[in-house]
């Protein structure tokens, strides 16, 4: 058989009736991730390709100026010594405690039972805080009680010694006395036995007379022997009482410290105030040593009625901050409510990124609705000092100056933000006024692009283009 008559055998597919093959729309599938990819392309950066609107720019000026007259509503200036003078600046900041936030840590390693505060939640000195489990904490101090009562029982044993002796010492010296007679009347026996003439009694009852003498002298010197020895023996019992009272001190150390272990398992309020964190739970475990600042922290309190605000003054106008300057606290949550607080000190570091410089500004009577970290804005106060005149009392100070033909309505101004979008900022202006510049109190900072007419064309988050920047000096 040959090649060529076995392809011959196999049939034709389209004789035999096969189906005809389906169309394939697999092409479809690289189309549309394409086009879902140039979709999302232009929802991101659609407004970039259309062109951006060419504007004119000017940018707002920084100087040292003299005194800055006040906006309306602003309360007037008083003429006596440490009283506020005209507004040198504005800025934002925080709230905070004054001077810091007291940490209640647990002073014993342990276990957290419960904890008897919620933060936000007023407290007084000596509240319960929290409890760590005691049971351990519980047995060492019975143990230890135990051993302290235990030591003063032998110690009052060992005292009853004393009275023993002091009985054997007393029994002691009148057996001195009693042989000491005896001796006395040996010796009157001798001696007349012995002044009598030879032969008058016998050699015999001389001799005895004279062992008798002799043996109560070693008698007498028996008991004399024994009151040194009672006497020793009462000091080595009082050493044995020192040293033992030794020990009943070193116990009692031990039964204190076991004692202020198990109270610690109770952690109360060191002070009135109100909890700002709360770094403990059921079950968690608080250790002394660990390596986190807050291991054994239970919670975080702080005074209500000390607190503080941390500002953060711009560069270009903190050359005018220093401690004693009056300053004006408002903050959203009480709207129409104005704190007044005083600069207390500057920091040493100023902040690179933001390019700020952070003051402590101490709020007088604050309310007790204000909480840390609640925003709130501040106006600085120059200060009038009646040995200076009002002109020098203002001199020195940083204001702000915009182009009057960028101002609209004295209201508003259409200012460049940082990614180069028109926006449009409410502004807040004073009645001085220099080449064409207009005194600005509130709205604008150092340095920003404003844009000028026309503005007809502007709209909110308009990309624009500054084709014609204008830099102007006053």
């Amino acid at each position: 058989m040959s090649l060529d008559t076995l392809t011959r055998n196999f049939p034709d597919p389209a004789s035999a009736g096969s189906p005809p093959r389906r169309r394939s729309w697999a092409w479809l599938l690289p189309l549309a991730l394409v086009a879902g990819f140039l979709l999302i392309l232009t929802l991101l950066f659609g407004d970039r390709l259309i062109p951006a609107l060419e504007v004119r720019t000017s940018r707002v000026v920084t100087l040292r100026s003299g005194e800055v007259s006040r906006t309306k509503g602003e309360p007037p200036q008083p003429d006596s010594k440490g009283e506020k003078g005209g507004l040198l600046f504005q800025a934002s900041g925080w709230v905070e405690p004054d001077p810091f936030a007291v940490f209640v840590p647990a002073l014993v390693n342990g276990v957290v039972r419960e904890v008897h505060v919620l933060e936000g939640q007023v407290v007084s000195k000596g509240d319960l805080l929290a409890t760590l489990i005691d049971e351990d904490a519980s047995l060492d101090f019975r143990e230890a009680e135990r051993k302290f009562l235990s030591q003063e029982k032998k110690i009052e044993a060992h005292c009853a010694g004393f009275d023993v002796l002091e009985a054997e010492l007393t029994a002691a010296r009148r057996k001195v006395d009693a042989v000491q007679a005896r001796l006395d009347e040996a010796e009157d026996a001798y001696a007349r036995l012995d002044r009598l003439s030879e032969g008058a009694v016998s050699r015999q009852q001389v001799v005895q007379a004279r062992l008798a003498t002799d043996r109560e002298r070693a008698l007498l010197a028996e008991a004399k022997a024994e009151i040194p020895r009672l006497k020793a023996k009462t000091a080595q019992l009082i050493t044995e009482k020192e040293s033992m009272l030794a020990t009943l001190d070193e116990l009692k150390a031990a039964r204190d410290r076991a004692q202020l272990m198990l109270a610690r398992t109770r952690i109360t309020a060191p002070m009135d105030g109100r909890v700002l964190h709360l770094h403990a739970a059921p079950g968690m475990k608080k250790m002394l040593e660990g390596e986190s600042s807050k291991s054994a922290a239970i919670v975080e309190l702080y005074d209500p009625e000390k607190l503080q605000a941390r500002i953060d003054v711009p560069l270009n106008e903190a050359a005018a901050l220093r401690p004693g300057l009056p300053v004006e606290l408002a903050s959203e949550l009480l709207p129409d409510t104005v704190w007044s607080g005083t600069v207390t000190r500057v920091i040493g570091q100023a902040d690179l990124q933001r390019n700020t410089l952070q003051a402590k500004v101490a709020i007088d009577d604050p309310d007790p609705r204000l909480r840390p970290e609640m925003l709130v804005r501040a106006k600085f106060y120059d200060l009038i000092d009646e040995r200076v005149s009002s002109a020098q009392a203002g001199s020195g100070r940083l204001s702000l100056y915009v182009l009057r033909e960028a101002v609209i309505d004295d209201s508003f101004v259409w200012v460049v933000d940082s990614e180069g979008r028109s926006r449009k900022k409410k502004v807040t202006l004073g009645d001085e006024e220099r080449e064409g510049h207009r005194l600005v109190h509130d709205g604008l900072r150092s340095g920003e692009t404003v844009i000028l007419p026309p503005h007809g064309d502007l709209e909110e988050g308009h990309r624009v283009n500054n084709s014609n920047p204008k830099e102007s000096q006053p």
